[in-house]
């Protein structure tokens, strides 16, 4: 059974409840603050997933959205209105999160981010970072609670100096293996569409994912989750081996050198806690 963070101890856990071209929703909290990043899955789902970790919906403190892509809010509407949850998002995401809307919600609950602008939700001080992606205001998002920092970081067509720099120095990372490069481009997509998604404005492919994982735990990262994986362009055990084999060229070992699981697609993966638990 996957247990839910305990909320007097100083952490800061990361949650995948859904990872994947499918739908994303990833739960982070620290002590008392409960932070849903992205609602890509439908409302009962989401809910669902958060009575698995024993979570109710409306102990959330706040809705934060990368973008705004299907797979990443197209559960946000019925669950806004349901909850009436604090919504933080970029000015262009809002845009779109307001475009794709069928019923309105609160405007109280509207929160504008402007990236690299700390912003505080309960104890976990927030920065949002600019990530390439076909989208506007598109981005990530590091989290902060005393001496411990993770991130969330996907949806990324290469790898920018400065998501590297918001990355390093976290102690955990869920990072983009959306697509192994073999398997988009020798599988059944059109073209316009494996073009697009291996551009600089598409997602990373595992072994971008893999050279950025080893970089990171070269610095000092020790914790990593593999997010976002493709359906039909990746495999789990694909997107391991290469980023384990990628570390593993730099004498880094596993489990004493670094830690790393794979977000599961449709239910929730083990939390990655980060701290004193």
């Amino acid at each position: 059974m996957i247990m839910a963070p305990n909320p007097n101890s100083q952490t800061i856990t990361i949650t995948p409840l859904f990872s994947g071209s499918s739908g994303n929703a990833i739960l982070v909290s620290s002590e008392d603050t409960l932070i849903l990043v992205d609602a890509g899955m439908n409302c009962k789902k989401i809910v669902e997933a958060l009575n698995i970790v024993r979570i109710n919906p409306f102990d959330l403190s706040a809705i934060l959205i990368t973008h705004d892509h299907s797979d990443h809010i197209s559960g946000l509407d019925v669950f806004t209105r349901k909850f009436s949850i604090p919504i933080y998002a970029t000015k262009d995401t809002w845009s779109g999160i307001h475009a794709a809307e069928r019923k309105p919600h609160l405007p109280s609950l509207d929160n504008e981010v402007i990236p690299e602008e700390e912003f505080t939700i309960g104890n976990l001080g927030i920065v949002a970072f600019p990530t390439p992606h076909d989208t506007s205001g598109s981005c990530g998002y590091c989290f902060s609670s005393g001496s411990h920092k993770a991130a969330i970081a996907t949806d990324i067509g290469y790898m920018t100096d400065t998501i590297f720099e918001h990355l390093r120095g976290c102690e955990g990372i869920l990072l983009e293996a959306n697509y192994d490069k073999d398997m988009l481009w020798n599988g059944e997509y059109p073209y316009y569409l494996k073009k697009r998604i291996d551009g600089n404005y598409g997602h990373l492919c595992n072994d971008d994912c893999a050279s950025t994982v080893a970089a990171l735990c070269k610095a000092g990262t020790r914790h990593f989750i593999l997010g976002h994986l493709s359906k039909e362009n990746n495999l789990p055990q694909v997107a391991e081996r290469t980023v384990v084999r990628a570390l593993q060229d730099e004498d880094l070992v596993r489990d004493r050198d670094f830690t790393l699981r794979i977000a599961n697609r449709y239910v929730p993966t083990e939390p990655l806690i980060l701290g004193d638990v």
